[in-house]
């Protein structure tokens, strides 16, 4: 082993490898359509993308949507349109977006291709180059209207109507033939409890033990912290009617590869509430930053009339008060806005053909006969 390793440095020093070069930044953009599962390959180029992007999204996350794709049969025939600045069959390339799709194959009428939906996407905003978003957006809307498969409209849900990809595509599409509608969504608020009464279950539950926030800090701990919440669940009502998600092997195996990998990039977040070393509720969230998506939450039933699950919410985000909790729907855990996300509809509209020279000259000979050959005004007796 030490010898290959001596090999592989020239003078006590690694070989780093050599940067990609990046295409021109006028260089034209293109579309390419591709399988959701087939998208492995380019893992790298679209983490970077995800890293520069126009408006963060977790749930288009590599290690989210690969893993969807993985273990998930409502993603087996998701697309994601790829937008390559240069040519993409070249090393001379940069990924400047990525949209996800779904091509609809019907029985009786043609394919239509539709923007992706699925409710474990809690938010669908496309993934866009922060610098090139505006070519980038023309670049799919040219992509999409070309497509001899493309539906009259395409929908795109769970997008931010305050965010700076709805504020773009709406300043792009007018100029490609294309009109913009908005469908809100029904946010629904998690019930919570008043400050009043959550403050007298934690008094409660201190005067019965030790009561800690307990949240992983490494990829160990984050294993750990999802078996618990999985056995959480499956300990009460959803575990006795064989709904709980550790009895669906599918759902568990997407849970546990999903936060894996993105907890290798802090993108997730597990918090545990434990009394007296054992656990009553846990949280697991996504995202960095101002804002986090709460995924999937339980509580232990035996303490329900306590609310568990409401209390550790309330400490996570006592915790960490500048950092907002976005529920299914957009809108917050803890605030006012009332405001929830939507779906974006695009409608193509008809292309105005240039005229012909044929065509002017048919119209020309019409107005033409019409002057010459006007009917007389009647006769009047004098």
């Amino acid at each position: 082993m030490s010898m290959i390793t001596a090999l592989a440095a020239t003078d006590g020093i690694a070989t780093a490898a050599a940067p990609r070069p990046l295409p021109h930044p006028d260089a034209a953009i293109h579309g390419e359509l591709r399988a959701l599962g087939a998208c492995e390959s380019i893992r790298e180029e679209w983490a970077d993308l995800a890293g520069r992007a126009l408006e963060a999204n977790p749930c288009l996350e590599p290690g989210f949507a690969l893993a969807a794709a993985q273990h998930l049969v409502s993603f087996r025939d998701a697309e994601v349109m790829l937008l390559w600045q240069g040519d993409p069959q070249s090393e001379r390339r940069r990924l400047v977006g990525l949209v996800p799709c779904r091509t609809r194959r019907h029985l009786l009428a043609p394919a239509t291709l539709e923007g992706f939906a699925d409710p474990r996407l809690l938010n669908g905003t496309p993934l866009l180059d922060r610098t090139f978003a505006a070519p980038a957006l023309a670049a799919f809307l040219r992509g999409w209207r070309g497509r001899s498969h493309a539906a009259e409209a395409f929908s795109l849900p769970g997008i931010d109507p305050a965010g700076a990809f709805a504020t773009t595509l709406a300043r792009v599409a007018d100029g490609h033939g294309v009109a913009v509608g908005w469908q809100p969504l029904v946010g629904r608020r998690l019930e919570l409890p008043p400050t009043a009464r959550i403050a007298v279950s934690d008094e409660i539950l201190r005067d019965k033990g030790r009561l800690i926030l307990a949240e992983a800090t490494n990829q160990a701990d984050r294993r750990d912290a999802v078996e618990i919440m999985l056995a959480i669940e499956a300990s009460g009502s959803r575990g006795k009617a064989g709904k709980a998600t550790l009895q669906n092997t599918r759902e568990v195996a997407f849970l546990r590869c999903m936060s894996r990998d993105l907890g290798r990039q802090k993108l997730c977040r597990i918090a545990v509430l434990v009394l007296e070393d054992k656990p009553i509720a846990a949280a697991l969230t996504l995202g960095k930053g101002a804002s986090c998506w709460l995924y999937h939450g339980v509580g232990d039933e035996a303490h329900a009339a306590l609310e568990p699950l409401p209390m550790l919410l309330a400490m996570m985000r006592k915790a960490q008060p500048s950092r907002q909790i976005l529920l299914p729907g957009g809108l917050p855990l803890f605030g006012a806005r009332d405001e929830a996300f939507g779906t974006i509809t695009l409608t193509r509209r008809p292309l105005r053909r240039a005229p012909r020279p044929t065509d002017l000259a048919i119209r020309m000979r019409e107005r033409l006969a019409r002057a010459l050959f006007r009917p007389r005004p009647a006769a009047i007796d004098g």
